[in-house]
């Protein structure tokens, strides 16, 4: 048969359904799945039909490439509220989730072979998205050393990677998967490095609304000069726990919504009209909610905080914590998810997420409700009591 052209071969398929294939051989009747990154939180949105007055244009018809205008011009709503400064809807393109979002920045930006710095420990696909665009990622390893030590100077470490090729940095914030915050002044110094060497910044804000800091969520785009070169990407699957909805938006720097809407359209062509509805109806959530919401998630990270024995990161914001099983049988961390998946809990193998974290796993402390999590971290330990050195 004829040969492919450039590949993903040298990238796994997702983790976590080799996961839940380790908790279906073991043949646990209710496995607690705290390795996928979701919340027991019901969906802002119900699905329904609507008539074309409603919304503007009915079910049955595609949308726009750019996405409907009417969820444009609430999206831009919505930011401009959370930012403090006003959104031009025409700088906002609506997309199939963060995924989607990322990966049109990536092809717009870069050319083969140009490299990517990705703040690391990363969300699991990210490094998977630069390759796919004919990119180089290179893992900066961050978000460990700064949970560790606060004053650790991660610029500089950030600074010495930026090469020739270098075209981008990014990251997510607050972190997936240690649970570290970025802080305003952190963004400043970043985007102060993304000036010197004239780099586009890609912000992954997908827990933007759990970030349990007494400041809240920074949004980095609104800080020093940012917006000129930050691409800004949401999600409605954690804000408005609806991830099988496909729902997200992209806000660009000014000018870019040309060539973004060009990779949109031969990629996509335009998201389901269904599920940009459903984002419409969801962004209508009264803030009380999301807030409601968010000290509910918080709360979930005090149980999981407090009950855990096995060494793991200090959340500030997202729904993970990150433990260290560097004592675990010589840190083997890929054992010690597949002993704790034969004991019905999935947790994520800490490997997926960057090159440096064999020794670790993720666990999300709100995808069980509170007692289920509370008696699967019973069974970790068990786990991790038998090879703990």
């Amino acid at each position: 048969m004829p040969s492919f052209g450039r590949s993903l071969t040298e990238i796994p398929p997702s983790p976590l359904v080799a996961v839940e294939r380790l908790l279906r051989a073991h043949g646990h009747e209710v496995p607690v799945r705290l390795h996928q990154g979701k919340t027991v939180f019901p969906p802002c949105a119900e699905p329904r039909t609507w008539d074309r007055a409603e919304f503007g244009i009915a079910p049955h018809e595609h949308a726009p490439p750019v996405g409907v205008p009417a969820l444009r011009e609430r999206l831009a709503q919505t930011a401009s509220a959370r930012r403090g400064l006003p959104v031009d809807p025409e700088r906002i393109l609506v997309t199939a989730g963060a995924t989607h979002a990322i990966a049109v920045v990536l092809h717009a930006i870069l050319s083969p072979g140009d490299d990517v710095l990705v703040l690391s420990p990363q969300w699991l696909f990210a490094t998977g998205l630069v390759h796919a665009a004919g990119g180089v990622p290179r893992e900066v390893p961050v978000f460990l050393e700064l949970s560790e030590d606060a004053g650790f100077d991660f610029v500089s470490v950030v600074e010495a990677a930026v090469g020739p090729r270098t075209r981008a940095i990014y990251f997510n914030n607050p972190n997936n998967p240690t649970g570290y915050r970025l802080d305003e002044a952190q963004l400043a110094a970043l985007t102060a490095l993304a000036e010197r060497h004239d780099l586009w910044l890609i912000a992954d804000n997908a827990y933007e609304n759990y970030d349990f800091s007494p400041d809240g969520f920074t949004e980095p785009a609104t800080v020093g000069a940012a917006d000129a070169r930050t691409f800004s990407v949401h999600s409605c699957s954690k804000t408005y726990a609806m991830p099988g909805a496909r729902a997200g938006y992209l806000i660009s720097p000014p000018g870019c919504t040309e060539i973004l809407t060009k990779w949109s359209l031969h990629t996509l062509y335009s998201v389901s009209t269904a599920a940009q509805f459903a984002a419409f109806e969801a962004l209508a959530t009264a803030p009380e909610e999301l807030a409601a919401r968010r000290r509910l998630a918080a709360q979930a990270r005090d149980l999981a905080d407090g009950a855990l024995e096995i060494p793991h990161t200090r959340v500030a914001g997202g729904l993970y914590t990150f433990l260290d099983l560097r004592a675990y049988r010589d840190g083997d961390g890929a054992g010690f998810v597949r002993r704790c998946a034969e004991e019905g809990v999935g947790l994520a193998p800490g490997e997926v997420f960057g090159a440096h974290c064999a020794a670790w796993a993720r666990l999300c402390f709100t995808a069980a409700p509170p007692q289920a999590v509370r008696e699967a971290v019973d069974r970790i330990h068990k786990v991790y009591q038998e090879g703990a050195a």
